[in-house]
């Protein structure tokens, strides 16, 4: 390390530092170059939603001793948080901010809605969930299909019965939010209409649960985002899953939004909250959005939730074109959106509530292994809680698994060790490398669902085998890989 570059921790991190490397690798962060500057506090804020220390260039930017002189210098114009912080505040979410309220238009504007990132706490373990949310997400994809058709026809719908499910639905997520995460993933193959709807529903109603947003208001949030697509019902397929549009076809297609919040006054829908986010969320911080153009304040923000949560979906699963994003590219083209479709500070903390690896993502390990991200840590998303496989060049007939928490990185190192892996005691950093493409896996449904029925604490949570016996501690683990990465 340069005798130019500090150690700064992360509450340390001040405008004007350049950082020049981090506490990880670049590969674990959406940041998209190895070094940039701290032009205002939402950079900081980003910073430490992936780090806990820093390191900064003292010849490229500003050094502790230097902002501490000019604070002292000039105490009006030092950089206190608290003025520029409203968490404190509460905010409007049900309607646009009104324009002549004081706008910031300083660079480290402040946040535009409040974070209470501790008000709920998972209650319910993983495997003790996944019946209950299993059963409402059944009976949430029955209700949407028959009130999507309700609502086309111009008819009255079962609301109660929706709004039933909706319910069961956030009560599951904020109990457990990985379970309906997992349960989605198990549903990736099946291309089932409404699955959009559901998924940006979830992605939008974790972030609701992250910041601590009032029950009643992430339950509408999530009633909305189902219901945003219904307009779509009534349009030609071919339209809706065409990549490139003339101009006719586009303002075609841009009516759905028109057209979904039509459908659900003539069924006698009256909740303003929901119709207001559902009119709003194709709107885009920049004016580039539909059908209004509107920009900056004068998006509601659960609109605003939704189109994030929305966008996060279609990187994540598109339907127009071949490839799709993994997640930790997908939040990386978020991050390229921000200050321009989405605001800066939604954008970062969108990605902290998501996390680079949910559940259900395909990994490899710096060790090379290769495995899935079971459940998050909340406290660290860039340490979840893995299955680790043996490679099938090493298995027999059936492919084993270890359960490791990268969180308790000494005793994931020993689990691994004893599985086989030499490498777990070599590597500088147990840690993940990057999502892979969940094709190199190649996992079935009967495997998937093991990984999320078994108490990841459990006595039999350690050396598993496909078929329920005990896996062998010594077979090896990626023998292939470890040699390829061993040269």
């Amino acid at each position: 390390m340069s005798l130019q570059q500090l150690k700064v921790f992360i509450h340390e991190l001040e405008v004007g530092m350049f950082v020049s490397a981090l506490d990880k690798p670049w590969a674990e962060t959406p940041f998209p170059i190895q070094g940039f500057m701290i032009k205002s506090l939402a950079d900081a804020s980003r910073v430490k939603a992936y780090c806990d220390y820093v390191y900064i260039d003292v010849a490229k930017g500003a050094s502790p001793l230097d902002i501490k002189t000019a604070a002292s210098a000039n105490p009006t114009h030092r950089n206190d948080r608290s003025s520029v912080i409203v968490g404190r505040n509460t905010i409007n979410t049900d309607s646009p901010v009104n324009q002549s309220s004081s706008r910031n238009t300083h660079s480290s504007a402040p946040r535009s809605f409040v974070v209470k990132p501790y008000i709920y706490n998972k209650t319910v373990e993983l495997a003790k969930e996944i019946p209950a949310a299993r059963r409402v997400m059944n009976n949430l994809v029955g209700c949407l299909s028959v009130a999507t058709r309700q609502i086309t026809k111009g008819g009255n719908f079962n609301l109660d019965q929706l709004q039933e499910s909706v319910d069961s639905m956030v009560d599951s997520v904020v109990r457990c939010p990985d379970a309906f995460t997992w349960l989605l993933r198990l549903r990736a193959k099946d291309p089932h209409t409404h699955d959009h709807s559901i998924r940006s529903s979830l992605w939008a109603t974790q972030f609701a649960r992250h910041i601590g947003l009032d029950i009643e208001q992430i339950k509408d949030l999530c009633l909305a985002t189902l219901l945003k697509d219904v307009g779509k019902a009534g349009m030609d397929r071919t339209l809706l899953r065409k990549a490139n549009r003339n101009a006719e076809e586009e303002a075609e297609y841009r009516s759905f939004v028109s057209a979904s919040v039509e459908n659900l006054k003539q069924s006698e829908f009256d909740n303003r909250r929901v119709l207001n986010i559902i009119k709003f969320h194709c709107e885009r911080y920049d004016g580039s959005g539909f059908p209004k153009g509107c920009s900056g304040k004068r998006i509601p923000f659960l609109a605003s939730v939704a189109g994030i949560a929305s966008e996060f979906d279609r990187l994540c699963n598109p339907r127009e074109v071949a490839e799709t994003l993994t997640p930790s590219k997908a939040t990386g083209r978020l991050y390229e959106l921000r200050g321009q479709a989405f605001a800066e500070d939604l954008v970062v903390e969108f990605i902290r509530s998501v996390g680079l690896y949910p559940a259900g993502t395909v990994v490899e390990l710096t060790t090379g292994d290769l495995g899935m991200v079971v459940e998050q840590n909340p406290k660290s998303r860039l340490s979840p809680r893995v299955a680790v496989f043996e490679s099938k060049e090493n298995s027999s007939d059936k492919a084993n698994y270890i359960f490791v928490d990268l969180k308790n990185e000494e005793k994931a190192r020993a689990q691994l060790g004893s599985f086989g892996t030499r490498r777990a005691l070599e590597v500088n950093k147990l840690a993940i490398n990057k999502d892979i493409d969940p094709e190199r896996l190649n996992i079935d449904d009967h495997l998937l669902n093991r990984l999320i029925t078994k108490p990841f604490d459990s006595p039999m949570a350690g050396l598993l085998a496909m078929g329920g016996s005990k896996a062998a501690p010594n077979r090896g683990l990626f023998s292939a890989l470890k040699q390829r990465l061993s040269l």
